[in-house]
């Protein structure tokens, strides 16, 4: 049941950041992107500026709520549905730091500003 009532909060509190997730990093990412690296990198460029400065914001809200947590990879699987190896708890904020980082990257590649 834990697994549902956190991919339902997700879906319902951060929809486009839930989305991006589970199209990115589901248990296919490797399929459809080639690697993990591939992923990443469509995560900075798919969608448009706005939004992924949309998803930007929702990451930022989902950080001060579930990202303070000390491990938050049981949330990334059950909430977010990813499917990349975390072996540590610290690999899961390395990862989700490196969402962000992409992101932001993309956003200011694009618009060639200092955006944050």
């Amino acid at each position: 049941m834990r697994r549902r009532e956190f991919w339902k909060y997700a879906e319902e509190t951060w929809p486009l950041l839930h989305s991006l997730m589970t199209v990115h990093f589901n248990q296919d990412f490797t399929v459809d992107y080639a690697s993990f690296d591939g992923a990443m990198k469509a995560v900075a460029t798919n969608g448009s500026v706005e939004h992924r400065k949309a998803i930007i914001q929702e990451w930022r809200d989902w950080n001060r709520s579930e990202g303070v947590k000390d491990d938050i990879r049981p949330f990334l699987r059950d909430g977010f549905g990813v499917y990349v190896m975390l072996k540590k708890p610290i690999d899961g904020r390395n990862f989700m730091n490196r969402v962000y980082d992409e992101l932001i990257a993309g956003v200011r590649a694009e618009t060639g500003t200092h955006w944050k």
